[in-house]
């Protein structure tokens, strides 16, 4: 699964590409509910989908006013928020089927090659996880954990990259108001991939991110 750039550009058309892409993601919400389970993992997914059509029905009224995205900047965050919620929409529908305990993503969403600096696309998703995470569980730590293959299991360059990414996402998820001492990172050299996607490139994983709620 690969990233899709954030919607161009504000005009009137753009707003109702954005008001349908609201509602196609609030289908896709309540189809969230009714596959996850009442407990555990499945509900978290479905917690998500709750947290996304909820966003999208406050934004739609919004968006129902007359001039109330004149706003050029506040415009370019709501496509960038909507476009991050339709990212995530996905990666919940596919973590039920791969991965329905855990929570990971391939590090490509956030970072480019082996940079640790998060990129445009990536610091967008980071916020947004931020604020899903910042109200569900309010009272649960959590665990950034980063993984990266190397054939030494001591490499120091492996440990960097893992350690400055986690620094990264997670001083963006404190910047975003998930309090600090919630917030937590683990750096893991990896063997292997850590997942293998039947739909995928079998090396996607091979660097990894993953959220681990600590406390549910």
């Amino acid at each position: 699964m690969h990233l899709r750039d954030p919607y161009p550009g504000p005009d009137k058309q753009g707003q109702g590409l954005i008001y349908g892409a609201m509602m196609g993601a609030g289908s896709g919400a309540v189809t969230g509910f009714q596959t996850s389970a009442g407990a555990g993992p499945g509900a978290l997914a479905g917690m998500g989908f709750g947290a996304i059509f909820g966003m999208f029905s406050g934004l739609g009224l919004d968006i129902n006013e007359e001039g109330a995205l004149e706003n050029n900047k506040q415009l370019k965050e709501l496509r960038e928020t909507i476009w991050a919620q339709e990212m995530l929409a996905e990666h919940y529908s596919r973590r039920l089927e791969l991965h329905p305990s855990r929570d990971i993503f391939p590090a490509d969403w956030f970072f480019a090659g082996d940079g640790v600096q998060l990129t445009c696309r990536g610091e967008i998703l980071v916020k947004e996880i931020a604020r899903l995470n910042k109200s569900r569980m309010p009272w649960s730590r959590l665990m950034i954990a980063v993984y990266s293959v190397a054939s030494n299991p001591q490499s120091s360059y492996s440990e960097h990259l893992t350690r400055r990414r986690g620094e990264e996402i997670a001083l963006v998820m404190v910047r975003e108001g998930v309090e600090p001492r919630r917030i937590m990172t683990k750096q893991m050299t990896i063997p292997n991939a850590l997942l293998i996607d039947p739909y995928d490139n079998a090396n996607r994983y091979k660097q990894a991110i993953e959220i681990v709620a600590l406390d549910y």
